[in-house]
């Protein structure tokens, strides 16, 4: 008994049968996909309400964010993980206010998840006032795993506005990929010297 013989041994009328059943099955996968197309994805990530940023509100985010991402900046030159945090935290704030008002104006439901991920990075970002070094392994692993989640919130903030979403400047895709360069950087040189954070 050859495997060749095994579709007409298992399924009615042999081999025909198998390759009209797989026809009928890719056929729906493309009819179910395309339908998932239209009905989720389109109106979730791609809404056909284009979004236009007021021109006042827009400069006023790309100030701040841009003063933020610079704090950030500073703070990971210097080890101050208050001004390091701090910068990552408050800039969580614009894509929550941006990501509402795109909510409000299609009611695209991504605008909702974008905003919880910032909530997320808000929390996790908060600083605080306790200091720890590398003495505190438990600490410190913690707070590459926090880093690297950080990381990656802004790597999909940055393909979110320069891949696919509509009517936000690219500058700040630009300013997400900022983030992820400094995060990364801090998540480098915290596992890889032995210099610690001073505040």
């Amino acid at each position: 008994m050859s495997f060749l013989n095994l579709p007409a041994l298992y399924l009615p009328g042999g081999i025909t049968q198998a390759v009209i059943f797989g026809k009928y099955l890719a056929c729906n996968y493309l009819i179910y996909w395309k339908l998932f197309l239209h009905l989720y994805y389109k109106p979730i990530v791609n809404p056909n309400y284009q979004i236009i940023m007021n021109p006042t509100i827009q400069m006023i985010f790309e100030i701040v964010g841009g003063a933020l991402i610079l704090l950030s900046i500073y703070g990971a030159a210097k080890l101050d993980r208050r001004l390091f945090m701090s910068g990552f935290c408050f800039f969580s704030i614009l894509p929550i206010i941006g990501e509402s008002m795109g909510y409000n104006a299609d009611k695209g439901a991504v605008h909702l998840l974008v905003v919880f991920l910032y909530v997320v990075q808000f929390i996790i970002m908060f600083p605080d006032r306790k200091i720890y070094g590398k003495d505190n392994a438990t600490a410190t692993l913690l707070a590459s795993k926090i880093g690297l989640a950080v990381l990656f919130i802004n790597v999909a903030g940055a393909v979110f506005v320069l891949c696919l979403s509509q009517g936000v400047p690219a500058i700040f895709g630009y300013y997400h990929i900022a983030l992820v360069v400094v995060m990364l950087y801090a998540v480098v040189r915290g596992n890889t010297s032995n210099v610690s954070w001073v505040k």
